[in-house]
Parts: structure tokens; sequence; C-alpha cells
């Protein structure tokens, strides 16, 4: 089969027209009304989000900004400027793809795309404002309502909710490695780094009611040897191993000595082990005669992993972490005290100790990316862990993961690729979409990536539209199907319906 088109008709979405014709037909009869003329017929259903009451103690936010708060029958919603609720559906990466340095108003870059930059400039010219209409003229037609990470700034200022990625791991001194990528938390620098930025890209952003919160940073690696999708194959009896990477505390015990995270590592575990490398030795089950011992277990990428060490690394991420989310809180809640705080954007579940430091006032929504089919399940994680709302900021179905899992009902000879991608990627979006605590989700990406990226080739790919500036139908189409019932889906409407 290949027009989309074709195969989106027989999806399950087609009900919705039918069993809201039969209501509809029921209803005029039971009323004594006989009016089944076509514009009787195309009354718009009722909005399923008037069904929604939301309890007023559990509300975190400022009148007259996006808030978020719990209705009557326990969800979580985001609550508009007017009050009413929200349910985000956005899509990342929004821009034409020039070579535009970060702007005042907007941190962080705009990857340029020269190819699509060029079918852009033929479309619009110069004009910014006439790519600007046209994309949300495209976005609206879509079902979209929100800009998510990483667009142009210039997309920003009109009326149309929005996201800012802060970034802070990009300012200041940071600690990296195969699996470690976060800022030293520990060094006055940073803390000073990360205030001017929010000096510059938060004070100004005060007072406006679109922008529905800050994400602090995207996909740290926090070098987190117990999160959920370690634990099978982690096994402390092996003490050393290359089977994982160095993590958080391994790392840090190995970086220079003038490094400030260097130098509160070693305070840290010498103060659990009696001040001296006996104890630490000791506990950990290993030799260490000098600190120049675990630097060389690190730079030859044999991570230490035993139970000993493992509750000291448990230790270590948890007084990290707390430090990290209250000092980026800080340092937002100086220059702002609207908007909300929308967590790190982690791209996978965090370990048990991680998931401690996710609290208010530090963090009001918890961002999770996720590219799994499960993903209700990966979003339940991040909500049994935190008991708070949950964003996602990036999914597509644009990939092998999606295109290649088999459907249970395949015929013998299979499905084309494109087939079983939609499928199991409507299944799990909005399966995904009755969780309680998800308030939104974001679509990753505007456009495709250049071409030669393999596995993301159109239209198994992760834009809307594709480099030709072309819309991507196996996405669009179907995506405006599922947006114009995300509300009913989210606030339980779909399981009531005869």
């Amino acid at each position: 089969m290949h027009n989309p088109w074709e195969f989106l008709t027989r999806l399950k979405f087609r009900k919705w027209f039918v069993l809201g014709l039969i209501t509809l037909i029921a209803t005029l009869l039971l009323s004594g009304s006989a009016d089944l003329t076509p514009a009787a017929i195309a009354q718009p259903p009722v909005n399923p989000l008037a069904q929604v009451q939301i309890d007023p103690e559990t509300v975190v936010g400022q009148p007259g900004f996006f808030r978020v708060g719990q209705s009557t029958r326990d969800r979580w919603w985001l609550i508009d400027p007017e009050g009413q609720p929200f349910f985000f559906k956005g899509v990342t990466s929004i821009g034409t793809g020039r070579d535009v340095p970060p702007a005042d108003n907007y941190p962080g870059y705009i990857e340029p795309y020269p190819g699509y930059s060029e079918i852009i400039t033929q479309k619009y010219g110069s004009d910014a404002a006439a790519f600007r209409d046209a994309t949300y003229e495209r976005l609206r037609r879509w079902n979209f309502n929100a800009l998510g990470a990483w667009s142009a700034g210039d997309l920003t200022d009109q009326d149309f909710p929005y996201t800012v990625v802060l970034d802070f791991v990009r300012v200041g001194p940071t600690i990296e490695s195969p699996w470690v990528k976060v800022p030293d938390v520990f060094a006055l620098e940073w803390r000073q780094a990360i205030d001017a930025q929010a000096q510059k890209f938060v004070a100004t952003r005060r007072n406006d009611p679109m922008l529905v919160g800050y994400f602090t940073d995207n996909e740290l690696g926090w070098g987190d040897l117990e999160k959920p999708d370690h634990l099978p194959r982690l096994n402390p009896d092996l003490l050393l191993t290359s089977d994982f990477k160095p993590s958080l505390l391994q790392v840090c015990l190995s970086l220079k000595p003038e490094q400030p995270a260097y130098q509160a590592a070693w305070r840290f575990v010498l103060a659990r082990h009696g001040e001296h490398l006996v104890g630490l030795a000791k506990a950990w089950q290993v030799d260490i005669e000098t600190p120049e011992q675990i630097q060389q277990w690190t730079q030859t990428g044999q991570a230490l992993v035993s139970r000993g060490y493992l509750a000291d690394q448990r230790a270590f991420v948890t007084e990290f972490a707390q430090r990290y989310f209250e000092q980026t809180a800080a340092a937002i809640h100086r220059y702002d005290d609207h908007h909300l705080i929308l967590g790190c954007r982690f791209g996978s579940p965090p370990s048990a100790a991680l998931f401690t430091a996710l609290k208010r006032p530090w963090v009001d929504v918890v961002s999770a990316n996720n590219y799994r089919y499960a993903m209700y399940e990966r979003m339940d994680q991040y909500y049994q862990a935190t008991h708070l709302p949950i964003l996602n900021g990036e999914f597509s179905w644009g990939h092998s993961v999606f295109a290649e899992r088999p459907l249970p009902d395949e015929p013998e000879g299979g499905l084309p690729a494109t087939e079983r991608m939609v499928r199991n990627g409507e299944q799990a979006l909005t399966r995904a979409w009755t969780h309680p605590a998800l308030v939104g989700y974001t679509w990753y990406r505007w456009v495709d990536q250049p071409t030669g990226q393999p596995p993301y080739i159109p239209p198994i790919s992760l834009g809307l539209v594709t480099l030709a500036d072309e819309p991507n139908h196996w996405h669009t189409d179907l995506l405006t199907q599922l947006n114009a019932q995300a509300e009913a889906i989210a606030a339980g409407i779909e399981s009531e319906l005869p």
C-alpha cells in the first residue's frame, strides 16, 4: 500500500466519525428534532475539556500564566493563562534551516540545513514573518497547539504557546567522559554562569503568558549505573567490568585535582571510609593504593560496580542531582517566579537515587523524551517515582523501532514497513495519552535530517516536512486525526463511548 491516506482511512479513528454521527442522530430523535440536514450533522462535538474539573488544592503556578493541576478524576493537566485545561501538542526544532547564531532573546543554536534553507528562501524570501505565518497555519491544520524545544526565537513572539531550553550545561565548567556530561555543580564559576544565563534569557520572559515553562537542559549524561535499563545486566560480583562505562562518582574521582568536582568527590568518599584509602579499598573490594589507580581504570574503560562502590555512587548521585536541580531552580526563580520549571528532559528513566531530587520547588513538571513502543510504561516509571506531572519532550515513530516491530495480525507475507510504523506509532502514542500524569507530547521534529543518515530515510524519517518543505503525509495525515482526539483520549471520554 503506497497511499498513506488510503491506509489511514482504515484506522480505528474512523469510529469517531461513526460514533459521533450515531450519537447525534440518537440525540436529535430523542429530543423530537428530525433536523438531519448536512448542517446539523456537521455540528462539532462537545469540547471534551469542558468536562475536566481541576481541584484547586492541587494547582501549581501563578494565575495568568501556564500552571499545572490535577482534575477531580486524578488526572494532571496543564492550565492555560485563561484558566482552562490544556493538553500540550508541540513540535521541536522549527526553523528556516538558515545558519543563524544564537539570538539575544533565545538560548541555544538552531542547527543549519543548507538545502532546506535554500528552499525556504525560494518560497518565502528573507521575510521571517512569511515563514512563521505559513508554519503556524500548517501546525494548526495538523492540530498542533505549541512549539517544542529548539524552535527559532523569531517564532515565539506570537500568540502560540512555547517552551525554552536554557542549556545550563553549556555555560561554565562541565564534567565529560564517554558516558557523562553534566555541569560541575560544585564550581562557583558554574553557579555564576547560570545566573548570567537566566538573567539574559529568563528575566525578559517573566511576563510572557505564552511561555509554558523552562527546560533546564536536554538529556544530560548522568553516568547513572543503576537506572532501570541497566539493572538487568548489572552484576556487582564482577567488581570491575568493561560492560559499562565508568559512572559519575568514578569519573569525578578521575578529574584533574584542581577541578571542584574532583575535590568534592574525594572529600565525599574519604569521609565515608575513615579518611584513608585502606578503608575505601576494603569497602569497594578492590586494591587502591593511590588515587591514580582509579584514574587508570577510568582511562581504560573499566567501571567500578562492586556493592560497596554502588552504595557510594548512589549517595553521590543523590547529592549531585540535588545540587543541580536546586541551583538551576534558584537561578530561574531569581528572575522569573511566574513560569513552570519543566526539568532536564531525561532521555531514559534514571535511577532511584536521582529521582529523589525531582521535587518541588526545584521541578514542577518532569520532562521525558521517548522513542520506545512502551511509552505508557516508560512514563509510568517517572510518575511512580515522583508523583509529578510529566511532559513528553520528544517522540516520533519515524524510525526503525516502530517500522521493524511485528504486529500480531500481520499477514503471512508481512506488512510494508511504513504501515507497520504508523500502526505501532498510533498504538504507542494514544495509549500513552491515557496515562494520568501525561500533560502533553512533542513530536520530534519539524524538518527531516539531511539525507544519507540511515535509518532516517523518508518516509521512515523524523520530520513533519521533508527537506523540500513538503508534508511527510505518513506522519501528518495520521497526526492530524490523532491530535484532534488527544484531549478526548486524555480526558477518558473514549472509554465512555458505546
